[in-house]
């Protein structure tokens, strides 16, 4: 955002709300949900599968012991930093201090995990910290108390503004006023060489205190819409390495018969995602046109993609999906004409222009590849091969491992 007065131009995050991660998370989507470019729309089905199956978690989660970095980081906060407004530069302190401690384990290499490492090892300060990308997580998972009976588990927002009471140094209206409750549920004490600068961090999950845990145990508190465990809790009941894929039979026999109907949708939109953005990449470099060996690419990509993915494609209803996620009328028409043409025998990729440009420029407004007016937007564009949407199975299987101590 610019403003007036000679101000230099800013950009930032705030995180407060559960929709708001998503709005950004969507952002951020457009390098997508599952590291290739959204240009098509197809984030809405990941979002929706995604957070049924395993809620809580998001793309831009590595490692799942910083939940508790992050509560540690505030609870060192309310015993140090009471009856003032919220410390948000000693907060970011405590977590840039957490992230070199990393950084002093793991080394300079990436890979890792270590949240805004690129940026810590050359002395900066990130600006997403790890308290923001985990805390809806946190109040998803039932780590965060609330702050009165009946209600929701505060976003950070709430818990900045009501800091001087709930570190209790604070002015409180009650005449006899009780000691501040936990901010957090169930958390693992804090370590006793938390606060050593010097001492190197690593994210395996403590034993002795049970950090694992105490994770499955919170896992198991939230429900679906049926009353049930989610399958994320489900997963991690098993105790044991995460399956191969979401798809493996140790996934599907945790699975009631609703949720398999949803999962094999879910496949088969993976499968119609990664073939539509095949077709994309075929399309723009058709209009780009400088390079034959790139065209050539991006056609034998998607030929690729269509033996691959072709037969779950086909398999795709779109009244199901909508059910499943109700923004995904939005595709109808491109995952018609997609599902036809591949019918056809999936010839002249030009057929399906006109329907793909009417849906990216409906997606993106005015920085559409596909537009006829983006030679511009083209000129720095690359093809590059595609894949089926995973629904944040890379992270959901990370943490799996992790919790059962693999």
């Amino acid at each position: 955002m610019t403003g007036g007065g000679g101000l230099e131009p800013q950009l930032g995050w705030v995180w407060l709300s559960q929709k708001e991660r998503r709005t950004a998370e969507q952002a951020l989507a457009s390098i997508g949900p599952d590291g290739t470019r959204d240009e098509l729309g197809f984030g809405v089905v990941h979002f929706a599968y995604a957070d049924r199956f395993f809620p809580g978690t998001s793309v831009q989660q590595t490692q799942l012991r910083y939940v508790w970095f992050t509560c540690w980081s505030y609870l060192e906060l309310q015993q140090r930093e009471g009856g003032k407004p919220f410390p948000r530069g000693d907060l970011d302190r405590i977590e840039d201090r957490t992230g070199h401690r990393l950084l002093r384990h793991y080394g300079s290499g990436d890979g890792h995990g270590v949240i805004g490492g690129r940026v810590l090892r050359v002395g900066r300060s990130p600006v997403v910290k790890p308290s923001a990308v985990y805390w809806n997580a946190m109040r998803s998972w039932n780590l965060v108390k609330p702050l009165g009976a009946g209600r929701d588990a505060p976003g950070r927002g709430e818990i900045h503004a009501h800091w001087e009471e709930l570190s209790g140094r604070g002015p409180r209206p009650e005449v006899d006023a009780e000691p501040p409750g936990p901010l957090f549920l169930d958390a693992p004490p804090t370590p006793a060489k938390w606060r050593a600068a010097n001492e190197p961090l690593d994210f395996e999950l403590d034993t002795k205190t049970d950090e694992a845990g105490r994770i499955r145990r919170a896992w198991l508190k939230p429900r679906d819409g049926h009353g049930r465990p989610t399958l994320l809790s489900r997963l991690a009941e098993r105790g044991v390495a995460s399956p191969g894929s979401m798809y493996d039979r140790g996934v599907v026999s945790l699975l009631h018969a609703d949720e398999k109907t949803s999962m094999e949708r879910a496949r088969q939109a993976g499968s119609v995602a990664a073939i539509a953005r095949s077709v994309h990449t075929t399309l723009v470099q058709s209009m780009k046109d400088d390079d034959c060996n790139e065209a050539r690419d991006a056609r034998s990509w998607l030929d690729e993609s269509i033996v691959e993915h072709g037969e779950q494609a086909l398999k795709l209803e779109l009244p199901g999906l909508v059910q499943d996620a109700a923004e995904a009328n939005k595709l109808g028409g491109l995952i018609h004409e997609t599902q036809d043409w591949l019918r056809k025998g999936a010839g002249d990729v030009g057929a399906l222009a006109n329907v793909y440009r009417e849906r990216e420029e409906a997606q993106k407004p005015g920085r559409a590849l596909l537009a006829r007016s983006g030679d511009e937007r083209r000129q720095g564009w690359r093809p590059r091969a595609s894949a089926p949407l995973t629904y944040r199975w890379g992270h959901v299987s990370t943490f799996l491992d992790q919790l059962a101590g693999r």
